[in-house]
Order: structure tokens, then C-alpha cells, then sequence
């Protein structure tokens, strides 16, 4: 029998895009219209800049060819994948897989990039999507999430945890893809991505308050990691070609003490876990989606004034209820998507979701803050009690809910799902809803993008692609001004 590294490397590296069917392939054209709408949202934030200048570090802009840097233009390989994967997160705007991990931007990021420095075709952009997606989600799977469980209940985050890892093969993947890497150069690549990802350092932002902009990890950097493992690779350099193999492989390096080796392999070929992709439907922590959809769900029953509320009583899990998603006026750009009072002043008061929810004037507008100091934070008397409904090792519920008391009378909803969740009519995202988001974040003129990134697999060029795609965004900027 073959390894478990060996099996994932010869799967990924002989797949090809006939093999999956019609569904799968929908759904990574959905990722790739929602990441790139987080992409086209994200230039907007404050940390664009900085992520810009450190992407032109690693390489410079170029008169014509290359890649293309969002908001910047033709660049290198290297500079592209860094920029575009990093801003694509910056919003926490960006899919979520259910252990609570983005690595969808990844994916996108290096294959687009990746396609584009080779001269590559949508159709192969579209397989590296598969190709990436896919890998992150068996990486993750393994890993599993981040809670510490205790006699089936959840106590709150593990003491070791990190999410760069499936970040980091999720864009080693999509680069192979596009490489393509035979089985044997997909395993080395397997291995100096695993090598080469940054320590778990989940513990860190999971006891901060007020986040650094670098999250949990910076994403682009993790993009840049696993393209580089594929370039190493074509270059010469050799990596571990059993670093998912073992009780010292992959999950163990990240602080798991148990976990099951068979998920990286298990239903290749016919369990598709890119099905069980979270959209978002705000750029908040996924993990507060769920009172914020029934928060959003009782505005849209009732008209409620924002003058009315009397307290918004937010009813949450031991994943979101540390002081960081309770604290009023959070005082950094990362911590505004994880701030309780801040996200429900933003929906009371119907800002659009998008950058404007980060932007620093939002958070300190004494309408935003009027709200904010009338939300308290509680445990949901179920929140702690989702182990006992994870399904291989993925979240399917968190139990969550809102209560609005108003001069009025008392609203309250909850719901076990969030919106964005695939796994119910109601809580599902059409096709129609990613559209919303793309436009909301690219502008109007992007419009014929849509039907592009549906249609993918017949452009000739990725380039093109991305090229549109940077052409709006400038147009809108200069409308604008």
C-alpha cells in the first residue's frame, strides 16, 4: 500500500478537471467570485497599503506580462500571490471551512497567479482551484478545529493550534496544479510546503484583545510558501516525502494529539469536502455569524429605530465570548471583526457590509458607539454542546442567538446555523447572493465579470481575466474621486 503522502500525490497530481463532477466544479467558481469580490473589497481596507509595499519587496512592477497585483497592476509571481492572497483575507470577508480556517484565498491566489505567469487558461485555473481547495480541506479535516473538548462539551480554544498550514498547501496545491507536478514532484512540493509553513501560533490570537493585522497568520505569506515549494521543487530542492505520514507527520507538528491519518485519504475521488465551504454574508469572526443571522433576521422582521433599542443581548459559545468579541470599541483594524458591540451597531444601522465596516471613522461614529454600549454578551445555554454534532472532524452547528429589547417589547431568534452555512435551504447562499457580494465590492462595472468567472474554463487567458478585474477597480477609484 502506498503511503498517505504518496496516495494525496498521486491523486492531485492525476486529476483532472473531467473527473469532478458538475457540482464541484460550480462550487469552486463560486469560491473564485467570492474571493475575488473579498480581493476587489479588501483594496479598500487600511492595511492595503502596507500589504502592497511588502508585496513590492518581493518583486517589482512589470510594463506588461507577469502576474497581475491587484490594485497595482503587472508584477512578478511572487509579489502577486503575496498581495492578492493577504488582501483577499484582510476583511475576514473570505469562506470559511468548517474547523474555522480560510485557506480559499490561497488557493485563488496562487492559481490565478500562477496560470497567469505561465500563460495558462481559465480551465486551468479552474483545476488548480479544485486541486487546492481540496487539498486545504483534507489538511484541515485532519488537523481538525481548534477547541479543546472536554466530556463532549467545549471548553474553549486548544492551548497549540495554528491555521497557516492548510493556507500553505492549499497553494502549493493550486501552483501544482498548474505546474503540473507528477506524483513524485507533488509529494517533494507536499513536503517543503509542510517544512517551510509558520509555526502554529493560533494561541496567540486566541489570548490577544487587540489583534496585530497579521491575524492568525498572514495569509499571503502562507500563498507564498506553498508557490515556493512547487518552485523549489522545479528548481532542484527535495522535501520530506512522508510529512503525512505517521505519528510525527503534519497534524502531530500542529499540536494534535489525536487525529485520524485516514482523512487525508478517505472518499478521494468521490467525497468532495469543497461542498462543505461557509460563505459570508458580513466581515466578521465566522464564528459570530450565528447570533448575526438572527439578529439580521429580526431587523428584517420588525422596523426597529435604532433610537428604540433599549439592549441587545448577544448569546453566544466559549469560541466567541472572550473579551476581545465583547469589547465595545475595539482599538485595531483586526480586532473590529471580532467585536460583538461593534458588528451589531454596523447591522442596526445597516452599513453596507464591506470595508466600511472596518473603516477606523465607523467604529468611533458616536451613532456606531450610541449601539455598541447597549450590547452584552451571554452564553447560549447550548453553545458549549457542538462537539456532539461535528461530522469528520468538520463544525455543522453552533448554537447561538440575540435577544432585542426595545421600548416596544422584546425580540428574540437563534438558530443552530449561520447564514452562508451549506447544509440547509435557509441558510445556504445562491448563487444570486455571491453575485450581490462581488458587485458590492467590485462596483457595477465588474458586472460582466460574473458571468465570466461562471463560465471560467472557456477563457483563454488568465491574464485577461485579472487584468479586467484590476481595470475595474481603477475605474471605480477614479469615478470616485
Amino acid at each position: 500500500m502506498p503511503t498517505t503522502t504518496a496516495a494525496v500525490s498521486r491523486f492531485f497530481s492525476e486529476f483532472q478537471l473531467k473527473d469532478a463532477p458538475t457540482e464541484v466544479r460550480h462550487e469552486a467558481k463560486r469560491i473564485l467570485l467570492d474571493t475575488l469580490g473579498c480581493l476587489a473589497g479588501g483594496r479598500a481596507c487600511e492595511i492595503a497599503p502596507t500589504s502592497d509595499r511588502l508585496a513590492l519587496l518581493l518583486g517589482q512592477r512589470l510594463a506588461s506580462g507577469g502576474s497581475t497585483l491587484v490594485g497595482q497592476g503587472n508584477t512578478t509571481l511572487i509579489s502577486a500571490v503575496y498581495g492578492n492572497a493577504r488582501i483577499a483575507n484582510a476583511l475576514d470577508f473570505d469562506e470559511t471551512f468548517p474547523v474555522g480556517v480560510h485557506f480559499g484565498v490561497a488557493a485563488v491566489a496562487a492559481a490565478l497567479a500562477t496560470a497567469e505567469e505561465r500563460g495558462a487558461s481559465g480551465d486551468d485555473v479552474l483545476r488548480a482551484v479544485i486541486v487546492g481547495y481540496e487539498l486545504g480541506a483534507r489538511i484541515a479535516t485532519y488537523i481538525g478545529p481548534m477547541t479543546e473538548v472536554v466530556d463532549g462539551q467545549v471548553k474553549g480554544f486548544s492551548k497549540v493550534w495554528g491555521v497557516a498550514a492548510p493556507v500553505v498547501l492549499a497553494a502549493m496545491g493550486a501552483a501544482a496544479a498548474v505546474a503540473r507536478l507528477d506524483e513524485r514532484q507533488f509529494a517533494q512540493a507536499i513536503g517543503l510546503a509542510v517544512s517551510n509553513s509558520p509555526l502554529p501560533a493560533g494561541a496567540l490570537w486566541s489570548n490577544a484583545v487587540d489583534l496585530p493585522n497579521c491575524k492568525y497568520c498572514d495569509a499571503g505569506w502562507c500563498a507564498v510558501a506553498g508557490v515556493f515549494a512547487v518552485l523549489s521543487v522545479e528548481a532542484g530542492s527535495t522535501g520530506f516525502t512522508d510529512a503525512l505520514d505517521g505519528p510525527y507527520g503534519l497534524a502531530r507538528m500542529c499540536g494534535v494529539q489525536t487525529f485520524d491519518e485516514g482523512s487525508l485519504t478517505s472518499g478521494l475521488g468521490t467525497n468532495w469536502l469543497i461542498s462543505n465551504a461557509t460563505y459570508k454574508p458580513w466581515p466578521t469572526c465566522r464564528f459570530t455569524h450565528y447570533p448575526l443571522t438572527s439578529l439580521a433576521r429580526i431587523l428584517r422582521r420588525e422596523t426597529i429605530a435604532p433610537g428604540e433599542i433599549e439592549e441587545v443581548v448577544i448569546e453566544t459559545g466559549p469560541m466567541a465570548a472572550s473579551p476581545r468579541f465583547t469589547k465595545p470599541l475595539p482599538r485595531t483594524f483586526a480586532s473590529r471583526s471580532f467585536s460583538y458591540p461593534h458588528m451589531v451597531a454596523m447591522l442596526v444601522r445597516g452599513v453596507a457590509a464591506g470595508p466600511k465596516w472596518l473603516d477606523a471613522e465607523s467604529v468611533t461614529d458616536p451613532d456606531t458607539l450610541s449601539i455598541a454600549d447597549k450590547v452584552r454578551v451571554v452564553a447560549h445555554e447550548r453553545g458549549n454542546d457542538f462537539a456532539r454534532t461535528m461530522e469528520a472532524n468538520q463544525i455543522r452547528t453552533m448554537p447561538g442567538g440575540v435577544l432585542v429589547r426595545t421600548v416596544r417589547g422584546e425580540f428574540r431568534d437563534e438558530d443552530d446555523f449561520a447564514l452562508g452555512d451549506p447544509w440547509t435551504d435557509h441558510s445556504r447562499l445562491s448563487d444570486a447572493d455571491l453575485t450581490e457580494k462581488f458587485l458590492g465590492m467590485s462596483g457595477s462595472g465588474a458586472a460582466d465579470l460574473v458571468d465570466r468567472i461562471f463560465n471560467v474554463e472557456r477563457e483563454p487567458s488568465a491574464h485577461a481575466l485579472m487584468q479586467r478585474l484590476n481595470d475595474c477597480l481603477e475605474n471605480t477609484r477614479a469615478n470616485a474621486a
